[in-house]
C-alpha cells in the first residue's frame, strides 16, 4: 500500500515536471518567433551584406606584338573669308523705240455754234398776266434741240412766300415736250392749293441718274416770269 502511494507521487510529480516543461517550451519557441532575434536564440537570422560587385573588365581588341599607333593628324583650321557685300546690278532701262511718226491729217474747224443753253427761252404767260380763280395756267417756251433721255425740262415755280421749288417734269407729263420743237408747253392748276397772289415761274434743264436723281443741271433756269392768280 505505502509502494503504491509512493509511485503514484513519482508519477504526478513527473506529470507537473512535463507541464511546466511544456509551457516553458511553448513561452521559449513564442519569444524567439516574434523577436528572431533574442540573445537565447540558438539559430539568430543571417544579416546579408551586399556584396560589391567588381566590374567584369572589358577585354579589348588584341593587338599584335608590332603594333604602333599612329599619332593623330592634327588639321590647321581654315582661315574664315570675311563675306562681301555684293553690290547690286544696275539693271539698264529698254531703250525706248520711237513710234511712227504719222502725218497728221488736216482737219475741218467747225464753225462756232451758239451755245445751246442760250436757246432756253420763256415764251408765256407774259410778265403780269391775271388768271381767274378757276382758270389753269399753261407756262410756254422754247429749246433749240431735242432732249436726251436723262434730261429733262423741270417746271419751277415760287408761289406767293413760299420759294422757288419743282413741281413736275414737262417731258414726263407730256413725252412730246422731249422734241417739242417751235414751243413746249406744261398746264398746271394753282386755285385751293397756294393762297392767290403773285406766281414766279421759270424751267431748268436737268440731268438725271438711273434712278432718277437729279445728278446735274445742264443749263441754268432763265430769269422768271411771273403770273397772278
Amino acid at each position: 500500500m505505502d509502494r503504491t502511494r509512493a509511485r503514484s507521487r513519482v508519477l504526478d510529480r513527473l506529470t507537473l515536471l512535463l507541464l511546466g516543461l511544456t509551457i516553458f517550451a511553448l513561452l521559449f519557441f513564442s519569444v524567439i518567433l516574434i523577436a528572431p532575434g533574442v540573445f537565447f536564440n540558438p539559430f539568430p537570422p543571417y544579416t546579408l551584406a551586399l556584396a560589391t560587385l567588381a566590374p567584369t573588365p572589358t577585354v579589348g581588341p588584341t593587338l599584335p606584338a608590332t603594333w604602333t599607333a599612329t599619332p593623330p593628324v592634327t588639321f590647321a583650321p581654315t582661315p574664315t573669308r570675311p563675306t562681301m557685300t555684293t553690290t547690286p546690278t544696275r539693271t539698264p532701262r529698254p531703250t525706248r523705240t520711237p513710234l511712227p511718226t504719222e502725218t497728221p491729217t488736216p482737219t475741218v474747224t467747225p464753225t462756232a455754234t451758239e451755245d445751246m443753253c442760250k436757246t432756253l427761252k420763256l415764251l408765256g404767260p407774259p410778265p403780269g398776266q391775271h388768271y381767274a380763280q378757276y382758270d389753269p395756267v399753261t407756262v410756254t417756251w422754247v429749246f433749240g434741240r431735242a432732249l436726251a433721255a436723262n434730261e429733262h425740262f423741270d417746271v419751277l415755280l415760287d408761289p406767293p412766300g413760299s420759294g422757288m421749288g419743282s413741281i413736275g417734269w414737262a417731258d414726263e407729263a407730256d413725252p412730246k415736250n422731249k422734241n417739242c420743237g417751235a414751243f413746249c408747253e406744261f398746264q398746271f392748276g394753282v386755285w385751293g392749293i397756294y393762297p392767290g397772289g403773285r406766281f414766279n415761274w421759270t424751267i431748268g434743264l436737268i440731268r438725271v441718274n438711273k434712278e432718277g436723281k437729279v445728278i446735274a443741271n445742264v443749263c441754268p433756269p432763265p430769269d422768271p416770269y411771273f403770273f397772278e392768280h
